[in-house]
């Protein structure tokens, strides 16, 4: 018997929070093409101008090339303020397809 699972870890077979930090880095480069850097504490809708479509795209592009599906049911703006904050949601919120 393995050790109960508690609400805040990541579900079995999540990908990693770096590979999730990466991708999300890398799509938001591409799709945005903002003036500095992409980071962790990159504000996604003050600094980027993310907006809720852009953000539907940005998970969509995320589950396709990760092969996951994000559960978005709790995804609300406070939970994606910034790029960590959104990587922490998917990891704690997302299975393999």
């Amino acid at each position: 018997m393995g050790r109960p699972v508690l609400e805040h870890d990541a579900p079995v077979d999540a990908p990693p929070r770096d590979q999730v930090v990466d991708r999300l880095t890398v799509l938001l480069t591409r799709m945005l093409r903002p003036d500095a850097p992409v980071t962790e504490r990159t504000q996604l809708m003050d600094e980027l101008g993310l907006s809720s479509s852009l953000g539907l795209e940005l998970l969509l592009a995320l589950e396709d090339e990760l092969e996951i599906q994000i559960d978005v049911e709790e995804l609300d703006e406070d939970r994606m303020a910034t790029l960590g904050d959104l990587a922490d949601y998917i990891t704690a919120n997302s299975t393999p397809r």
